[in-house]
């Protein structure tokens, strides 16, 4: 669900083409190795389905445009502005909304990762809480310690938001990837 979100977000910046929001979407959340191509479209056709973009036109060499519709931008502000809805918060999805949050103007990222704080300080006394069984306990503690990572980086993204906020801030690169799909009538 985050590389849906995550285009979304990209895309709270005006239209986009999927060779281009790929390439956002990676160099925003840079923990992220790849997505491939396929994930990319199937996303976005899904996303047409959903109702959440529309076409819009395509670029001068042809590539087809996507833009946020009406029930789009809202989702988009929606995960921009809140961190988890889930008990147990996915590290991945963590990482995707905190740093896109952060690096587009207008969204909370502060109110992002004080809410995934929140959520895995929760995750953490019930944990502790939850020990009974021996069988249990090794996993509890992963997971004790992988929320005790989570909030520790969560900790540091926080400090440098509040010293320096515009670091993160990221405008749309410039630069074009070439590749992308063409409509499916065009010939290659």
């Amino acid at each position: 669900m985050s590389v849906q979100n995550g285009f979304l977000a990209v895309l709270t910046q005006g239209p986009a083409y999927g060779s281009q929001l790929q390439n956002e979407f990676l160099a925003r959340a840079a923990h992220r190795r790849q997505l491939n191509a396929g994930q990319v479209y199937s996303t976005l056709d899904r996303m047409v389905d959903q109702g959440l973009i529309d076409p819009a036109g395509t670029t001068d060499d042809g590539l087809p445009l996507y833009a946020l519709t009406a029930d789009g931008e809202s989702s988009a502000r929606a995960w921009l502005t809140s961190g988890p809805t889930d008990a147990q918060p996915d590290w991945d999805e963590m990482q995707d909304q905190v740093l896109l949050a952060a690096s587009i103007a207008g969204a909370d990222a502060a109110a992002i990762v004080a809410d995934y704080r929140t959520a895995y300080a929760e995750r953490i006394r019930e944990l502790t809480h939850d020990a009974d069984s021996r069988a249990l306990l090794a996993a509890n503690r992963a997971a004790e310690l992988g929320a005790n990572a989570a909030i520790e980086w969560l900790d540091e993204v926080a400090a440098v938001l509040a010293s320096h906020p515009e670091v993160l801030l990221q405008p749309r690169s410039p630069e074009r990837p070439r590749r992308g799909r063409r409509p499916a009538g065009d010939a290659v």
